[in-house]
């Protein structure tokens, strides 16, 4: 579609921003009024913020970048420090195991938060990285519920039925009239999941539908 230089309003959903950044740069142009998208990934504010929530005694927040995800890490930086967090990150080069970077990471984290970035966290390195987090007894929140029943303590995430809900009200606003959104967003909706095991594990008791509810209440939604 971005090639095709469409010239109808074209609203692209169900993809992560890095995806979405790809086929603008392929397509030649900018995000706009003519070509958005609602985005699958979520804003680190809000995983940051279920992070303090679901971790109040939480200090240390771990990050491993890879090659997509690094050009969030000012952002993380900012947000880090105004949830009163210190961000202990490591790098991951190409060519080197994903491993040696987390075990960097997990010597001196608290939470270890998992970033959607295929370089670092894929079918190959899932396994490996949850064991390991599991072990150093640090959890990770991850960012689907895939990871959580692979290991991770929780994720937020927004389903499909969630994209599918928010981006039909913004057609239907196309369609009588109103612009989209000129820079891509992220959905209002989300759920938030639990690995009741892997909490217990660790000592703690957590309620997905309160978290849920309490970052709703954060981000001034009913």
């Amino acid at each position: 579609l971005a090639r095709a230089q469409p010239t109808v309003p074209v609203l692209c959903t169900l993809l992560p921003r890095q995806a979405f950044e790809r086929a603008l740069e392929q397509g030649g142009f900018k995000a706009s009024r003519q070509f958005s998208a609602l985005l699958l990934d979520q804003p680190l504010s809000r995983q940051l913020a279920l992070v303090r929530l679901a971790l109040p005694g939480a200090k240390r927040l771990g990050v491993l970048w890879g090659p997509e995800s690094k050009a969030l890490a000012p952002a993380m930086a900012s947000l880090a420090t105004a949830q009163g967090l210190q961000l202990v990150q490591a790098d991951w080069v190409a060519g080197q195991p994903v491993f040696a970077g987390v075990r960097q990471v997990l010597e001196s984290a608290d939470v270890l938060l998992a970033l959607p970035d295929p370089e670092v966290f894929n079918t190959h390195t899932v396994q490996h990285l949850l064991l390991a987090s599991f072990r150093a007894r640090v959890p990770m929140v991850a960012f689907s519920p895939a990871y959580v029943r692979a290991g991770a303590l929780l994720a937020v995430y927004v389903t499909p039925a969630q994209l599918g809900e928010q981006a039909a009200e913004v057609a239907q606003g196309v369609l009588q009239g109103k612009d989209l959104p000129a820079q891509p967003i992220h959905s209002r909706r989300f759920s938030v999941q639990v690995n009741d095991h892997v909490a217990r594990a660790l000592g703690l008791s957590l309620d997905a539908d309160e978290l849920s509810h309490q970052l709703r209440q954060r981000e001034g939604r009913p």
